[in-house]
Order: structure tokens, then C-alpha cells, then sequence
């Protein structure tokens, strides 16, 4: 099949990028010997942290075509990070809450009607001071330099001592032509590999090995800036490259040993692994260059403070691809998707600039009189009165008092002083024509278990005391409205009134057809009846110390709780310490009905049990979300089964939040419990919100993703919107763009503050557009393609209808088409015995593996399990997506080695090792995190000093494997772990559960599922499943 016609016109000189690769072995996985877990590589060299001068204000208009190509940079081993900066929490935490703070304001000067929107003084944010996550998608493979190729390279030939090693890391030709048309850039180098072995051996055990740690030469720079693999030089498409990437020279991958088979494996320790940022020392980043070019952002998981000149945060926006293709088809022939995961109201770093608020009175904010776009610095302006959309290439006139004279550079004089004319983040006072009634009051109903099952596992007193510590901590409380309500076979509603001498209790016996007793006025003002609130929340569980056994009628107390809310709107805070198995929407075991099948024929049976149970649940919510309603929902239930397919369907359609605690035991979860009902009522959020994403000519919305309602095709309805939820918005191509130029995508959010001001907030974007395919995949941003798969298999598979296998075969096709058309169109030249791997994308493999072994898609996971991994994948953003696929694994034993003398601070973080059990020393201690839970495992060697310092105990056997938290002891091991998961927990905005695991113990098998690399009954391991993908590659060439 001839190429498509972009690759035809690819301009001579391009240069291809730079890929990864090495040979892989024979036409089938080694098998795996009983017991043996699969070998992997200690991690590679975090990238260097550079900064760069600060570029200029943006100018309107479109790019210059780009000139001409520079030579491909050199590969070679990463940089060591600089000094430790970072800025301390606002307050210190514990282990019973997260610390109290927030973002500080930046000082900033604004123009006259604007105001730094900063948090409210006296209303503390549970949560981090800021967004520091590691860095998981840039990684340099240790090694050797490249050999040279060309008139100067050596004759080939067989290597002293060994048969002959084929190239394997090479860059592509420097166009996107066929085959036959290609002729290697003279700086293309192709280095290292493997020739394919007769027979695989099977794996082995091997004793642990250290990669090669040696710092190459400082990297080389072009225009002004460092050269690494993957980067896109200024003269790219005027693409800029993030800072803080692997450095300039491409080791050469090694082959392992001669096995006792006589063949040739790839060495576990030169594949590629995700690299780890250990935040010592934040990245600046500027959107665009002092020239108007645009930059590509750094990762997600990296530790960066943005510089807006234009072109919004990368918290707030980013996309799978930062340069899009011009057409489709080449999109299409990219196998990769085109998303945009919106994150509107995420928090900045404490050193960024906040986000001005613009109040232009009555007359609101400037928009496009035809597509309706809010004014951004990439309009155009004619005149001193008229602009050209650069959304639709309208004309519009501004209003009188918005006119202003251009300059002899084209722009507005008083540019600089406008945010929405230099800022790609802005927010809008909102006038009258915005609100269809006043904005509403906060407003919280407790609804609470007392049923006998939830009254003896403690989960009734634990959601009361949860309830009563967390109204300290309310914003706003002269505003927000609280109201009561428990349930176990009837619905409680309890009539609190400043006015009244004590508070009343109203039953609703009808749980088939539940209502709210009162049409109005069960919720009241927190302020005024603090003190009958209190006394309410005391005696609840001593009314029903003694409750008799019954069905639970929880969703009809739901249903009853939306009805009370009715009329004000707010939020319904459902704390279920049982399955509802009476009334309005019972529920049943759904998968002890599934049929008893091995683990194979499991894969292949469609999942039904992960829709909703009844239609009820579907119906209640989006009635939720018409009258501005959230529903978050807490299971404290003990029991493995309570059907949270059903009841996450609440939260998922009205915008709340799913919190489960599987297990629950009071002793042990209570402080998590705590920490997330009182960041659920701190962190910034908004209500009755409405957003929509607008892109420009010829690129459409096609759909959108998460939790939200949507009643219209453009709109999404959002009852409440928080900062750690996303929403992911697919791109769909309506004709041909503009090569060279750029697109823009805007994303505008009306929304309700907590102080009850009405805001609308406006986030723009631009990506160039290319017709080179390189381009394309110099600009893959790896973290945010991994949550927009991990997106689409959570909506797959809670659709009910589709299998396990189904969703396998989705995620390896979409691998192996991106892995493929980058073999096929940028690194041609190379043999097709070597599995070539884009710079950018060279951890995929692994990441696509790790989701198949997640709790989401492993045949043997449990229902429950498997439902409330894949809702919360539903909503992540982009930065908690890839720990839940790949963990971190933190040897602490060395870390308090080092530090036991003196303490410590975090961060700069500790290194991390592989996830393989083969990493694992017996005499080591580990922490693995994944961003919702920390797995503490220690060896059983482990010195019975470090013992008692650490644990407070003599020997390894009187660890208590159940334990939740650390105890705090009063010696340095002890303050500098406890110091270590506290960061973590500041970093994740969350408590982190923390269970600590000994070597032997049953609940063991927790943590070794978490160790990606291995070979288990979830999936082959790397190695192996690299030499797969290497294969359905191959046979995409047949």
C-alpha cells in the first residue's frame, strides 16, 4: 500500500527522531521456569534540571515555516539533578490529618478592576502546598556511547569473543518517504543490539546487578538550548523543548550473558524504565519563547513552576500530542489519539503566579461575536476597536471602553495590562445574564449507616466523629447549610432550628418511594446551630446502640437526602457501612452469580456485573445533577461485597467523589476517613458549573470523559467540580489545518465559588501543526497518553458489556499501531530484527503492561476491587495515572541509614528500584506507593536494632502486619520514615493508607501484585512482553 501523500511531500533534510531499541530475541517468550520472577534494569539517571531565561510577552499571529533541520542530537546518560529547593508546608502533618495550608498568594501586581484570585485568608486547605509529583515518562537507558556510522565507521564485523551484535538504538531517515526513498541523515547513528537466538532459554535467577550510573559528557546545545534524546530543536515547527530531560548522548544497550542455552537475551538492566525525579530542584518552564513559539511542556510527574506568557499551565490543559498533525489520516497513520485532559481548577505550585480575575462590570468579558470565544492573547487585533477570532477568523467590534491604540509591533498599547490579553489563564467576574438565580450556598447532608452491621463494625461512631471534627474546618460556615439524616430499615431526618428548644426527628417509613419530610429547610446555617448540630451527632450512636437486625436502606436515604436538597442545591454525603439490600434500589451479590470459570475463560466472559445493578442508579443521579446536586459516597463496609459498580455510579454522573475503604476497621482507617472527608470540604472546588472546550477551525469536541452529566451535546453539567478531578476532551479532525500555523483550544468554565461569587474561568492552549510525522512524535507527552488509555478501558468496562480480553487486545493495538508507525515511517532504515522505540514513547510497553496487571484488568481481581480502581480512573489527571500503573518503590532502609544520625527532610526523594521481587534485599525495608496506597515491606533479615528503632519491636515476627500507621518513636530511623510518608502524602494530596507487610506474611501476595515487572497469573513479564509487542510488530510488516 502506497504511503499517504503527507509522507511523499516530507521535506529532504528533516530529521527523523531519535528512538530507542535493541533485538529481540527469537519468534516466541522464553517460558518461564515454576517460580521464577522475571529479571528487569535498575532505574536510569533522573533528568537534569535546567532553567531557562524567561522568553518575552507573546505576540498574535501565526509561526514562521520552520527552517531548516539540525542534525539529530547524540544520546548519552542523564544528568544529576542540582540542589534541593523546595518550599516547606504551611504547617506540619500528622498522622491523624494532612496539613492544614494552601498555596500561598504570589506578589503580583494587577490593573485596575482585577484582583489576584488567591484562597480565602482564614480558611485552611487540607492538601499540598503545591504539585510535586516524580518523573516517570523521560528516562536515558545506562550504556555506552554510540558507535559511529557512515564513511568514517569501522568494517563490520564479529565483535572479539562473540558472534555479531546488530545495530539496536538508531534514529530514523531524516523524511517520512517509503523505504526505497530513504537516505540516512549523516548524523544518524544506529548503535547496539542483539542478533535473534535459534532457541530463547528460559529465564533465570540472576544475583542482583547494577546498571552503568556513569554521568556522560555535559549535553551539547542548539540555538541556545541543551540536546537530549527526543528533543525538538527551536528550528522544529518552532517547537521549543522542556527543560529537565535525559541527557545528549544514547547509550548503547548491552546483551546479558551467554546463557546456558546457548543464546542471547536482553539484559533486564538496559531496557527501558520510567525515570524518577527526585523534585530536588523544581524546572522553570515558560508556555512560549520570547519569540512567540510554543514549548513543549514538561511532564506531569516532574516537580515544575510555569510561567504563563500566553498559552495557559499545563496543570490546567495538556494534550497527548503538544504538535498535532495538519490532517486525520496522518493522525491516524500516527496510531496515536488526540485528547485534551482539562483539569480546570488544579493547584498551582505556591511559586507560580496566581490567576488574575477580570471585572469588566456589566458588559462581562469579550467574546467573539460568532463562535463565542473569550477574548485570549492569540486574537488578532485590526484596529483599535476591531479583532479577528482565532478561533473562527471572525471579525468583531469591542466596546467603547475596551478600544485602546495599537503599537508599531501590531499589538494593543495597554497589552500588559490586560490578563486575557498576555495570559493563557484568566478568570472573569460574571455579570447578571450569567446566572439563572442567585448563586447557591454551600450546603452538606450527612447521611449516615446505623443499621447493626454498621453499628457493631464501628463504622456509625466513626462517620460521626469523622463529621463532628470535620465542621471545625468549614469555610464559610455563616454560609453553608447543614443537615442529618441516618437510615437502617426507615429514614431519619433529624429538624435542627435555632429556634427550637431541641432538635426533632422525622421518619419516612416508605423506603420504595422515599421523600424529604419537610419540602424545605432541613439543611440550615452551620453557624447559628453549631451547638444543636453537636448534640444531634452525640447521640446518634447511642440511639441505636442496640438496633435490631433489618435490611439497610441506603440509596432510598440518598434518594430522600436529593429530595431535602431540592430546593438550595449542595452536596449529599453518604457514609454506607453495608450493602443496601432493602428498599429504593437493593442490591445483591451480582458476582457470586458469575459463572465459576478458570482464570482464561474469565477473561473472555463480558463483565456485566460492572453496570449499574438497576436503573434507579442512573436515574437518581442525573436527577441529582439537574438541581445541582453532588452525591459522594464513603464505604466503610468490612464485608468484600457491596457492589460499588452500583453505587459509584452516584458520584460518577453528579460529579462527586467515590472514597472506599475495603476492610473497614475503626482502629485502622479512622485517620484516613477523617483526613478525606476534611479535604473533600477544603479544597478548592466549584458548584452549579458548566464547561465547555472550543477548538479552532477544523477541529470538533467529539466527546468527553469522567464524571460530569452532560443533558447537551456541547455542554458538560457539573453539580461540583474539585481540583484533583479531570475531565478528558477527544478531538476529532473536521478538515485540513493549516500547515505550520497553529490550533487553539480553549476551555471555559462557569462555576460558583464557596464565598458565592459567580466566576467564569478560561483556559487557552495552541499547538503547531506539522505534516511531518516526526514532529508528531518528538511532541508525545507519554503520561497523558497513558491516562487517556487508561480512561477509555475504565469507560469500556463499566459499560457492562465488555470483557477483559476485549480490553487487552484494545490496549496492545493501540501500542503496537503507535510502536509501528514509527518503525515504519521515522526509523525505516533500521532492520526490522530490531524493536525501535520513540524517545518520548519508550516506556509504553511497560506502562500498557502494568495496566493489564492493575486491579482494573487481572482476571483474579475482585469485583469490588476492580470497580473502584477503574472509577477512580475514570476521573484521575494525567499526574496520579501512571503510579497506578507503575508504582514507586523506595528502599527506606538506606535512606535511614543515611540519615539516622541527623533527620532528614523531604524532598529531595530517595532513589527507587525496579518493580521486580529480584530488587528485593532481605535485610531491606520498602515503601511502594502508588498514589492511593503505601505497602511498607520489610525483609525478614532486617537487624533487630534497626527493628527497635524503626518498629518498636525485637524481631520480625512481632510486626503487626495489620498495622496501619507508623508509630512515631523518638529515634532518628523512626522521625526520618515518618518524615518520608508524610511527603508522600503531601505530594499525592491525600492520607495514603499505609499497611505494613513482613516477608512471609499471607497479606503478602498485596504487594507482590504491585511488582509490574514480574511474571505472574496477571500477565507475561517485561522482558517478555517486550519481545511480544516486538513480534506483532514484525507481523505488521508481513
Amino acid at each position: 500500500m502506497p504511503p499517504p501523500a503527507a509522507f511523499r511531500q516530507a521535506p529532504p533534510n528533516g530529521a527523523a527522531p531519535p528512538g530507542v531499541g535493541f533485538q529481540a530475541p527469537g519468534a516466541g517468550p522464553p517460558p518461564m521456569m515454576p517460580g521464577a520472577p522475571a529479571t528487569g534494569g535498575m532505574p536510569g539517571g533522573a533528568p537534569p534540571m535546567m532553567m531557562r531565561p524567561p522568553g518575552g510577552p507573546p505576540g498574535p499571529g501565526t509561526m514562521r515555516p520552520p527552517p531548516a533541520m539540525m542534525p539529530p542530537p547524540r544520546m548519552g546518560a542523564a544528568t544529576p539533578p542540582g540542589p534541593a529547593v523546595m518550599a516547606p508546608p504551611t504547617a506540619q502533618m500528622s498522622q491523624m490529618r494532612v496539613g492544614a495550608g494552601g498555596p500561598p498568594p504570589i506578589a503580583s501586581t494587577p490593573a485596575a478592576g482585577m484582583t489576584p484570585l488567591v484562597p480565602q485568608p482564614g480558611a485552611p486547605v487540607v492538601g499540598p502546598t503545591g504539585v510535586a509529583m516524580s518523573n516517570f515518562n523521560q528516562m536515558v537507558p545506562p550504556g555506552g556511547l554510540p558507535r559511529p556510522t557512515g564513511p568514517t565507521a569501522p568494517p563490520p564485523g564479529p565483535p572479539p569473543g562473540g558472534p555479531p551484535i546488530p545495530p539496536a538504538i538508531g534514529r530514523g531517515p531524516p523524511t517520512m518517504k517509503p523505504p526505497p526513498a530513504m537516505n540516512a541523515h549523516p548524523g544518524a547513528v544506529a548503535d547496539g543490539g542483539y542478533p535473534l537466538p535459534a532457541a530463547p532459554p528460559p529465564p533465570t535467577m540472576h544475583p542482583q546487578r547494577t546498571a552503568n550510573g556513569a554521568v556522560g559528557p555535559p549535553p551539547r546545545t542548539v540555538g541556545g538550548y541543551p540536546t537530549y534524546p527526543g528533543q525538538i530543536p527551536p528550528s522544529t515547527n518552532g517547537m521549543v523543548p522542556p527543560p529537565g530531560a535525559p541527557g545528549a548522548n544514547q547509550p548503547t544497550i548491552q546483551p546479558r550473558q551467554q546463557s546456558s542455552g546457548g543464546g542471547q537475551r536482553i539484559d533486564p538492566a538496559q531496557i527501558p524504565r520510567p525515570a524518577h525525579d527526585p523534585h530536588a530542584e523544581p524546572i522553570r518552564w515558560d508556555s512560549r519563547t520570547q519569540h512567540g513559539a510554543a514549548a513543549h511542556p514538561p511532564a506531569a510527574s516532574t516537580s515544575f513552576i510555569a510561567v504563563d506568557r500566553g498559552c495557559c499551565n499545563p496543570r490546567y490543559m495538556r494534550s497527548t500530542m503538544s504538535t498535532i498533525p495538519h490532517t486525520g489520516e496522518l493522525l491516524a497513520s500516527s496510531g496515536m489519539p488526540l485528547s485534551i485532559m482539562v483539569q480546570p481548577l488544579a493547584i498551582p505550585s505556591p511559586e507560580e503566579d496566581p490567576i488574575q480575575v477580570v471585572d469588566n462590570g456589566d458588559q462581562g468579558p469579550l467574546r467573539c461575536s460568532r463562535c463565542k470565544a473569550y477574548m485570549n492573547p492569540f486574537a488578532r487585533w485590526l484596529d483599535h476597536g476591531r479583532f479577528q477570532c482565532n478561533f473562527c477568523q471572525a471579525t468583531s467590534e469591542c466596546p467603547r471602553e475596551y478600544m485602546c491604540n495599537l503599537g508599531a509591533d501590531g499589538k494593543r498599547m495597554d497589552w500588559q495590562q490586560r490578563p486575557e490579553l498576555c495570559r493563557g489563564s484568566v478568570e472573569y467576574a460574571a455579570p447578571a445574564e450569567y446566572m439563572v438565580r442567585p448563586p447557591m450556598a454551600p450546603a452538606l447532608f450527612f447521611c449516615v449507616d446505623v443499621s447493626l452491621a454498621a453499628v457493631q463494625s464501628g463504622a456509625t461512631t466513626s462517620a460521626v466523629e469523622a463529621i463532628a471534627r470535620t465542621l471545625d474546618a468549614v469555610p464559610e460556615p455563616a454560609r453553608t447549610l447543614v443537615g442529618i439524616c441516618t437510615y437502617d430499615t426507615v429514614i431519619h431526618f433529624y429538624h435542627v432550628h435555632e429556634e427550637m428548644a431541641r432538635p426533632r426527628m422525622l421518619v419516612v417509613p416508605d423506603a420504595d418511594e422515599p421523600y424529604s419530610p419537610l419540602p424545605a429547610g432541613m439543611a440550615v446555617p452551620l453557624e447559628r446551630n453549631r451547638e444543636a448540630i453537636d448534640a444531634v451527632l452525640k447521640q446518634i450512636p447511642e440511639m441505636f446502640a442496640n438496633n435490631r437486625h433489618g435490611a439497610p436502606v441506603g440509596t432510598a436515604a440518598v434518594k430522600a437526602c436529593v429530595e431535602a436538597l431540592k430546593p438550595v442545591g449542595g452536596r449529599v454525603l453518604a457514609f454506607m457501612g453495608t450493602q443496601p439490600t432493602g428498599g429504593l434500589g437493593k442490591l445483591s451479590n451480582r458476582a457470586a452469580q458469575a459463572p465459576n470459570v478458570g482464570a482464561k475463560e474469565a477473561e473472555k466472559e463480558p463483565l456485566r456485573y460492572l453496570a449499574p445493578a438497576d436503573k434507579i442508579y442512573t436515574k437518581l443521579a442525573t436527577e441529582a445533577a439537574e438541581y445541582q446536586v453532588a452525591i459522594d459516597v464513603f464505604l466503610l463496609a468490612p464485608a468484600q461485597y457491596v457492589d460499588v459498580a452500583s453505587l459509584g455510579t452516584l458520584p460518577r454522573i453528579s460529579g462527586g467523589t467515590l472514597y472506599r475503604y475495603p476492610g473497614f476497621n475503626t482502629q485502622l482507617d479512622f485517620a484516613q476517613l477523617h483526613n478525606d472527608l476534611r479535604w473533600n470540604v477544603q479544597r478548592p472546588q466549584g458548584l452549579e458549573a458548566v464547561m465547555r472546550v472550543r477548538a479552532s477551525n477544523g477541529l470538533g469536541v467529539a466527546d468527553y470523559g469522567g464524571f460530569y452529566c452532560k443533558r447537551t451535546p456541547t455542554d458538560v453539567d457539573l453539580p461540583a467540580l474539585d481540583c484533583d478531578k479531570a475531565i478528558a476532551c477527544n478531538l476529532r479532525y473536521e478538515e485540513r489545518l493549516n500547515d505550520g500555523g497553529e490550533a487553539y483550544v480553549q476551555c471555559a468554565l462557569l462555576y460558583t465559588t464557596v464565598r458565592g461569587e459567580r466566576r467564569i474561568r478560561v483556559h487557552t492552549m495552541a499547538m503547531p501543526i506539522t505534516s511531518v510525522l516526526g514532529n508528531v512524535f518528538r511532541a508525545a507527552d507519554l503520561e497523558a497518553q497513558t491516562c487517556d488509555m487508561i480512561r477509555k478501558v475504565s469507560a469500556r468496562l463499566l459499560g457492562g458489556s465488555a470483557s477483559i480480553q476485549n480490553v487487552k487486545d484494545q490496549t496492545i493495538t493501540t501500542t503496537v499501531n503507535t510502536l509501528y508507525a514509527y518503525r515504519k515511517f521515522c526509523a525505516s532504515n533500521n532492520s526490522t530484527g530490531q524493536l525501535i522505540l520513540p524517545e518520548g514513547l519508550k516506556v509504553l510497553p511497560l506502562y500498557c503492561l502494568g495496566l493489564h496487571k492493575s486491579p482494573g484488568m487481572r482476571a483474579d481481581a475482585h469485583a469490588d476491587d476492580r470497580a473502584a480502581w477503574l472509577l477512580n480512573g475514570l476521573c484521575s489527571p494525567v499526574k496520579m495515572c501512571v503510579p497506578s500503573v507503575y508504582p514507586r518503590n523506595f528502599p527506606v532502609h538506606s535512606l535511614v541509614d543515611e540519615c539516622a544520625a541527623e533527620g532528614t527532610e523531604f524532598p529531595p526523594l530517595p532513589p527507587v528500584t525496579w518493580l521486580s521481587a529480584e530488587k528485593l534485599e532481605q535485610d531491606g525495608i520498602y515503601v511502594l506507593e502508588d498514589a492511593r496506597e503505601m505497602l511498607v515491606w520489610v525483609g525478614r533479615q532486617v537487624p533487630d536494632a534497626v527493628l527497635r528503632e524503626t518498629f518498636g519491636v525485637d524481631h520480625v515476627d512481632h510486626i503487626q502486619s495489620n498495622a496501619a500507621a507508623l508509630k512515631q518513636l523518638d529515634t532518628p530511623r523512626s522521625k526520618s520514615l515518618n518524615a518520608f510518608v508524610n511527603c508522600m502524602r503531601r505530594m499525592r494530596s491525600g492520607y495514603l493508607r499505609t499497611r505494613i507487610l513482613r516477608r512471609g506474611d499471607p497479606a503478602e501476595a498485596h504487594f507482590y501484585a504491585k511488582l509490574t515487572e514480574d511474571r505472574n497469573i496477571a500477565g507475561m513479564s517485561y522482558v517478555d512482553f517486550l519481545c511480544h509487542v516486538h513480534r506483532l510488530i514484525q507481523n505488521k510488516f508481513q
